[in-house]
């Protein structure tokens, strides 16, 4: 299968460019190694993978100090471990920067926070080197030097080896200081030479002490000579060295084996280090560019929104609009030279290549970009002023190629068709190959001058009209890109430039007046053009001041909001006070009415019971409707959160939220599907059903009777203390002597709140804890006076 793009479409965009300027955003030379070598891919599974995994690293950027650790491209050293019975100290210190480097990454991912599974699955990819992290640290230092550490038998050469030395090196210090050598020393000092401690003496006195000669000084004077009584010494440090060495190289070669033994699994970590730099890059490149990644479709729709070309300097760079595909399948770009035509033409195929090479485009988010099998391009410096035969026939062979290999997922950038020959044969043959375009399918995005292919363009249905801004009043270009056909507007720049009037005129008369008569309505379209593009910049405005009103008049609603819900809130705290002082009353009323010794005090009782429990449903009533008319705070209802559920004048317990508008509830264990609009905030300590007036009797018969147990199973302390108090007052009224309340083990937390009311209820005789077979400790048994 061909590639995206060949190499004169990479060049022509200047792809290689790109590639080294976000290589650059990479922490070490793997990931800009990957980088240089990244290639736009025609697979809309992987393009997508690709984008979401440099989204993820964008935002693990901007939400940690993710960093990189120290990497290095280790490939050199594993093919000389390959090739080599040993390497070099400086290669295992690379590879143990890398490794360690490695680990860095890996326990960075780690702990990232969030969704992350591209990222992850790379860290699972960077596998430990433990054993040989610490088989090389034991054998070199930062410097590079072996250490004793590296094996026993080193150790203790090494050791042997320091003993004999400062055995010699104290016979040598004896004899530099003795007075019967004073005379024939040179200079009181200990050095080496042929790796053998001598000292030195004057050449004249040689004969005053036995020693071998090693050296002499330049001038004679002095000797470098070997005192007999050291020869001994000197001899077995010279074997030792030998056997040093001997043990070094061993060393050195089952380090080399170890690190060959890994190289399979070193090279895939490396590859996971490569690519996880390499998105580091990209991530990065994104973040400084405010580049975004667009939308990727299969359908050869393009839409960019204020795109910038990426290699232009950003303070300067105009942001184009464009769009291809849904209606239009392909587009023609009209304009005078150095408007920006070219510009336009290699940022739409530079920002496509980018796509599809998975690295996010400079261009506003709502962009889309195709992806596309071929992009292929005929781009020219429009600049040149070779436009001889040789150009003409480049172009041709190139447009030729172009036209075999394009099909239905095919993105074609041609730059001034039909330009280098005769203008008549040009536009003939320009027309020619924008319509077997057409017929392959293809998405094209063409440049031209002539006007013949502006009006062919014009009126194609399957062509869009673009064309580049001109100011004509200050002769330079705007460089923007608007919908519609443009005029070279040779003749308006040749005046202004100081040609003529007459010469002008002459020019005129020799075009077509058909022609001429073009130039000015297209000279009028775009005037109009630039009107609209005005009153839809001035609209825009407008909208977003109205957008920032809007907002801070929603702010300003939600704060009055809290305030009122605050000062509601307040009141509501206050009447259930009062509603729960009467309901104890009550409660006593009822156990003295029971206790009543006599006829005339139990009616004394009933009627001071009566008007006790009117005050108490006057106060529940405007408690419910305080509450009835209280808004639900603003953003998610929490699960377990009390509300109250106005159609039934009960108090609920929010489940979840099924949808905006929908919320499940739990109403006396049953679950039911309400609306929101239904719902309002509860009262604290509020009932759970709205009690009708009192009447005597009448309530203790309309109370349904209360159950054998109150299960408490999930609820806060906040949520259970009201139902426990209402299943007292159930309790009471049904004339129950006793009650169990399930409330679990747990922590003990809800226990103990639970039975802290019990001992300050007026009503509870005693409670504890029941059996250990009813539930032991997570069940409270209570008795009622």
């Amino acid at each position: 299968m061909s590639e995206v793009a060949n190499a004169k479409t990479l060049r022509d965009l200047e792809f290689e460019r790109l590639r080294q300027l976000v290589a650059g955003y990479a922490a070490s030379p793997l990931g800009r190694s990957a980088l240089v070598r990244l290639m736009p891919s025609a697979e809309p599974t992987r393009v997508r993978a690709e984008l979401q995994a440099v989204q993820e690293m964008g935002q693990a950027l901007q939400e940690t100090a993710l960093s990189l650790g120290e990497l290095e491209d280790l490939e050199p050293v594993l093919l000389r471990a390959q090739n080599h019975l040993t390497l070099e100290a400086d290669d295992f210190l690379q590879t143990l920067r890398t490794l360690r480097g490695a680990q860095h990454c890996r326990v960075e991912l780690a702990e990232l926070q969030g969704d992350h599974p591209a990222l992850r699955a790379l860290a699972h990819q960077i596998q430990p080197f433990t054993e040989l992290e610490g088989a090389i640290a034991r054998t070199f230092n930062e410097e590079g030097e072996m250490l004793p550490t590296a094996s026993p038998l080193l150790r203790r050469l090494k050791k042997r080896r320091r003993l004999l030395e400062e055995r010699a090196v104290k016979k040598l210090r004896a004899l530099l200081s003795s007075p019967q050598y004073a005379t024939l020393i040179q200079e009181p000092l200990i050095t080496r030479r042929s790796n053998r401690l001598v000292i030195p003496i004057k050449s004249a006195l040689k004969g005053g002490v036995e020693c071998v000669v090693h050296d002499s000084s330049d001038s004679g004077q002095t000797l470098y000579v070997e005192p007999t009584s050291v020869i001994a010494e000197n001899n077995e440090i010279r074997e030792l060295d030998s056997q040093i060495r001997d043990e070094q190289l061993r060393i050195l070669q089952e380090l080399t084996g170890r690190l060959k033994g890994e190289s399979r699994r070193m090279r895939e970590t490396l590859r996971a280090l490569a690519r996880l730099d390499s998105l580091y890059g990209r991530a990065r490149y994104a973040l400084a560019h405010q580049a975004h990644i667009p939308q990727l479709n299969e359908q050869g729709h393009l839409k960019l929104v204020s795109a910038r070309h990426p290699l232009l300097d950003p303070g300067r760079v105009v942001p184009i609009d464009f769009a291809l595909g849904d209606e239009h399948q392909g587009a023609l770009i009209t304009g005078p030279n150095t408007g920006g035509k070219t510009v336009s033409l290699k940022t739409v195929g530079l920002l496509t290549l980018m796509t599809q090479a998975g690295i996010p485009i400079p261009a506003e988010p709502g962009s889309e970009i195709a992806c596309f099998e071929l992009l292929r391009s005929d781009i020219g410096d429009e600049q040149s002023l070779e436009q001889n035969l040789s150009t003409f026939s480049a172009h041709l062979r190139n447009l030729a190629g172009i036209l075999a290999e394009v099909g239905p997922r095919a993105l074609v950038l041609i730059d001034e068709l039909g330009a280098g020959t005769d203008p008549q044969e040009g536009t003939a043959l320009g027309i020619a190959v924008l319509r077997a375009l057409l017929r392959s399918g293809a998405r094209l995005m063409v440049t031209t001058h002539f006007g013949a292919l502006k009006h062919y363009a014009y009126r194609h249905a399957e062509l869009k009209t673009y064309s580049v801004d001109f100011d004509v009043r200050t002769l330079s270009p705007t460089y923007r890109l608007l919908p519609g056909v443009g005029a070279s507007n040779a003749f308006i720049i040749a005046e202004r430039l100081g040609l003529s009037a007459q010469i002008i005129a002459d020019a005129r008369h020799f075009i077509a007046e058909g022609a001429i008569r073009a130039e000015e309505i297209i000279g009028q379209l775009q005037e109009e053009h630039r009107a609209l593009a005005e009153e839809r910049t001035r609209l825009r405005r407008s909208q977003t001041r109205s957008e920032q009103a809007q907002r801070s008049y929603e702010e300003r609603q939600q704060q009055l909001e809290r305030e009122q819900g605050k000062a509601l809130g307040q009141e509501l705290r206050r009447l259930s006070q009062q509603v729960k002082k009467a309901r104890r009353e009550l409660e006593t009323l009822l156990h003295r009415a029971r206790r009543a010794s006599d006829a005339q005090e139990l009616q004394a009782e009933l009627r001071r019971l009566q008007e006790i429990s009117g005050e108490l449903a006057a106060g529940q009533d405007r408690l419910e409707q305080e509450a009835a008319d209280r808004a639900l705070p603003a953003g998610e209802l929490r699960p377990g959160e009390r509300v109250w559920l106005v159609p039934l004048n009960e108090v609920a317990l929010v489940r979840r939220a099924l949808d905006k508008e929908r919320v499940l509830v739990d109403i006396g264990g049953r679950r039911i599907q309400v609306k929101r609009s239904e719902l309002r905030a509860a009262p604290p300590d509020a009932p759970r059903r709205k009690p009708s007036g009192w009447s005597g009797k009448l309530i203790i018969a309309q109370r349904p009777a209360p159950p054998l147990e109150l299960q408490l199973h999930g609820l806060s302390v906040n949520e259970a203390l009201p139902l426990v108090e209402s299943y007292l007052d159930r309790l009471l009224l049904a004339d129950r002597g006793q009650g169990v309340i399930v409330h679990g083990k747990g922590t003990g937390t809800l226990r103990r709140a639970v039975r802290h009311l019990l001992a300050e209820h007026p009503c509870v005789k005693s409670f504890s804890a029941a059996p250990l077979d009813q539930g032991g400790e997570g069940v409270t048994l209570v008795e009622l006076d």
